[in-house]
């Protein structure tokens, strides 16, 4: 039995919750990918959620994730309103909206509200790790009849609960589910929750407890919709554990028809998640290889943390500090790592040099204030490098740096690794910086321009630029340009170098809110519908 929405379509999508979690991010996905058949969103609620801070995620062991996100989301009219410009999605493919409630009122309204943007609905009854929702709603039967009954009576879009593997009866209540009126069944959502630590035994999850994925599931995923099929006769997304056509011919013959691949994608910027699902497509196609058909994909972790040690943590100006660390691995500049306390929690950062790890922070929150805090000799957790950093120039190139703010590590950098290309270099700061601090940047860049916004007109930055263009146009129409700095900064320099510098020969470090790092959680997700975590952060002007 197929559902009609998707009847005609390939029967891949990606899970609740993963890659596709903003409206730009689903629409690239459904037209770069095309064995990508339908589109499914992240769990949305009525009210937005901030969700738990950083870490979210944590790859335990190679292929196998801990994640506790807390359904964080915009909410529904938000979400309702920055989908709906997108749609119809390339070739008509459908979106299943995922939604959650605390009750089948709830449900229902969430559901009315993006009822204009759906095809269907995915009802989250299996989140293990938020009080209130999720698991805890989904395992009582009469609330669970309830909800499906409710939206049944009100909604004419197809239902498909997404059932837990912690349920202790997979069977009864996919029966259940049929008999209120269901159109379909998803499973698995994570399995748990449990806890992850790292090697001294700190819980690394800000929310200490979080739900497994990953390839580890696989067996639970296929006891579950092997379970179900036999009880009942609707057709089944199958969800985790997927990473190659074995998995996915496991799956049909436990009786599910649509499949869906989530934590296999960590790590795989747009383009490698093309040529992925090209390949699990043709790999279906292909007679059944003996033995199974499962290499050993990964060797290490990809969220593995290294403890270090504070060396020294100074002052620059008022709220800007450098710290420098004892060691750190090698990165391009541009490229970033997430530093983590323990208990505190974790964000990213781009450095300053890497030889001798250096990082620029303004105290602006409880993370950062920490930070700021910490003395020399104090232990920190460090992972990464992440993304795309900023492209070696040839001999013969030149470059000019504009940075702002914190956003100068990376343009320093750039500027120590590539010293001999540098032509050119502007550092802006909101307020007047250290003596000794001006005096290294002028020792590194001796064409250095260091300037301060005054507090009632920002930009100094960009206008000290555009006069310098005036002056020396052709060093600027024959140079690159790195640019890393707040987002209407560097808005401001792409309009002006637009007029002399093609957009090829602009790069943009850019500053969008990373959680992850590895492409999974799609927060940073750009209006061109990239994930600047994994497809940057260095990208052109387009993109």
């Amino acid at each position: 039995m197929q559902l009609s929405v998707f009847a005609t379509r390939s029967p891949f999508t990606i899970p609740s919750g993963i890659v596709t979690t903003i409206p730009a991010v689903i629409a690239r996905i459904a037209r770069d990918v095309p064995e990508i058949g339908f589109l499914t969103t992240k769990t949305i609620s009525v009210d937005p959620r901030e969700g738990y801070r950083e870490p979210i995620i944590h790859e335990y062991y190679p292929g196998c994730f801990v994640n506790a996100v807390g359904l964080a989301n915009p909410g529904a009219k938000a979400f309702a309103a920055a989908m709906k410009p997108l749609l119809p999605l390339h070739q008509d493919k459908p979106l299943l909206v995922s939604i959650m409630g605390k009750d089948p009122d709830d449900f229902l309204q969430c559901a009315l509200i993006l009822d204009p943007v759906a095809d269907a609905f995915e009802l989250n009854l299996s989140c293990p790790h938020v009080k209130g929702a999720g698991q805890s709603v989904g395992s009582d039967p009469e609330t669970v009849r309830a909800i499906i009954s409710l939206l049944k009576s009100r909604i004419e879009k197809p239902l498909i609960p997404k059932l837990s593997p912690n349920l202790g009866d997979i069977p009864g209540m996919a029966k259940l589910c049929e008999e209120a009126g269901a159109d379909g069944l998803c499973l698995i959502n994570t399995v748990g929750p449990g806890t992850a630590v790292d090697y001294e035994g700190n819980p690394v999850l800000s929310n200490v407890a979080g739900g497994l994925s990953g390839a580890g599931i696989l067996p639970v995923g296929l006891k579950a919709v092997r379970e179900a099929a036999g009880a009942v006769n609707l057709p089944i997304i199958a969800a985790g554990g997927i990473t190659t056509a074995g998995d996915v011919r496991a799956y049909q013959k436990a009786g599910a028809s649509l499949f869906s691949v989530g934590s296999a994608l960590a790590g795989m910027t747009t383009t490698e998640i093309a040529d992925f699902f090209a390949g699990l497509a043709a790999s279906l196609k292909e007679p059944q290889l003996e033995p199974a058909d499962k290499p050993c994909v990964f060797s290490a972790t990809r969220t593995s943390y290294r403890k270090t040690r504070v060396l020294q943590n100074t002052s620059i100006g008022p709220g800007l500090f450098k710290l420098r660390l004892e060691a750190g691995p090698l990165c391009d500049p541009g490229r970033f790592f997430f530093l983590r306390l323990p208990g505190v929690g974790e964000k990213p950062f781009s450095p300053a040099g890497d030889v001798e790890p250096v990082y620029l922070a303004r105290s602006v929150g409880p993370f950062t204030r920490a930070l700021e805090a910490l003395k020399p000799g104090d232990s920190i957790y460090i992972r990464g490098p992440y993304g795309k950093g900023f492209p070696e120039p040839d001999p013969l190139s030149r470059l000019v740096l504009i940075g702002g703010g914190t956003g100068a590590a990376p343009v320093i950098m750039a500027a120590a690794r590539w010293s001999g290309s540098v032509v050119k270099a502007f550092f802006g700061f909101s307020s007047p910086v250290a003596e000794w601090f001006r005096d290294e940047l002028q020792a590194l860049i001796p064409d250095t321009h260091l300037l301060v916004d005054p507090p009632d007109r920002p930009g100094e930055v960009v206008r000290a630029v555009a006069a310098d263009v005036s002056k020396d146009l052709g060093t600027y129409k024959n140079s690159r340009i790195y640019v890393c700095g707040p987002a209407p900064m560097m808005k401001a320099v792409v309009q002006l170098m637009a007029h002399y510098v093609p957009g090829e020969r602009m790069f943009l470090a850019r500053e969008d809110l990373m959680r992850c790092g590895i492409g999974v959680c799609g927060s940073c997700g750009t209006k061109t519908g990239l994930r600047s975590c994994i497809d940057g952060p260095v990208m052109n002007p387009d993109q």
